[in-house]
């Protein structure tokens, strides 16, 4: 099953979660994150960043595109020639990148893989430190509801806002219902997973031989890091793209509890993408995943 599936049929698994609904506060309605520059039109993206993208030779043939000063707005110049896909990508990476870790003198070159894919360079300059840069700063974070932007849209939150923890709930009946697995907080008698490693991963046969995904996760985390991080190992079992990682010898995916920005399409993105459809703003959702040997298909528990 594809990962974009996993929240087509939701509303029924939704009734599980509490009818009193409460508004989240990490982080803020308003807030922009950098996956929504991987999903919101790109002509939103500009205009919501009073941003502006021209076409100009760059210094050099390879890059495609650059972020100039944004002190005076965001501006954005693309190397002349690029096909419209080309285009939209290129300023997407840029916005994202923006978004997530803010800068001046970045720039984006194509990659030479044959996918398409661009990388990030970033070149000597520093961020603009006058009082129009931190406008610029401030106009980031005091967009109006952004909610708004998705209303209607298959993203859109399907019932208003939600806790943490009604959220966790929701994801968890995602992976029992829909996909017939266990999803479940790390029991006390698992073995303890390695310093860094927030949950497992791993995939078992259930009493007719269907393989079925099982998901746990470490229960004593802060609640606003276990919803993203229950959200990105619910798009991980569900098939969402890993960028070709790979699960250690025993076919278990070990995932940290470092956050990091949504760098592009992918498990994170899909990801940050649920949660908003379950009625939480997320948080970074792009977690690193190791192969730590710490615990055997064996020492999993079976699925139901």
């Amino acid at each position: 099953m594809k990962g974009h599936d996993m929240v087509d049929n939701v509303t029924s698994i939704e009734q599980r979660a509490s009818e009193t609904r409460m508004p989240s506060t990490e982080p803020h309605d308003c807030e922009r994150i950098n996956d929504d520059a991987w999903v919101l039109p790109v002509e939103v993206l500009l205009d919501l960043l009073n941003a502006t993208a021209r076409e100009a030779e760059m210094p050099c043939d390879a890059l495609g595109a650059t972020l100039g000063d944004p002190s005076s707005g965001l501006r954005i110049y693309v190397q002349p020639g690029q096909s419209d896909h080309d285009l939209s990508r290129l300023i997407r990476k840029l916005i994202g990148h923006y978004l997530g870790k803010p800068g001046t003198g970045l720039c984006v070159a194509p990659a030479f893989e044959s996918d398409g894919e661009f990388e990030i360079i970033s070149v000597p300059g520093k961020r603009a430190a006058t009082t129009e840069g931190a406008a610029v700063d401030a106009a980031l974070h005091t967009a109006p509801d952004i909610a708004s932007l998705y209303e209607g849209s298959r993203w859109a939150p399907l019932d208003g806002r939600r806790t943490d923890g009604e959220v966790i709930d929701a994801l968890k009946a995602i992976t029992v219902d829909r996909h017939h697995g266990l999803a479940e907080d790390l029991p006390e008698e698992a073995p303890e997973l390695p310093e860094g490693i927030g949950a497992a991963v791993g995939f078992g046969y259930d009493k007719d031989g269907e393989r079925c995904p099982l998901v746990f996760v470490d229960p004593n985390l802060p609640s606003g890091l276990r919803a993203d991080l229950w959200g990105f190992c619910v798009a991980l079992a569900s098939g969402g793209d890993l960028g070709g990682a790979e699960p250690n010898v025993d076919g278990i995916f070990f995932v940290g509890t470092q956050r990091f920005p949504v760098s592009g399409p992918g498990a994170g993105l899909l990801a940050a993408l649920t949660l908003q459809r379950l009625g939480r703003r997320p948080g970074d959702c792009g977690f690193q995943l190791a192969s730590e040997p710490a615990m055997s298909s064996e020492q999993l528990p079976d699925a139901a």
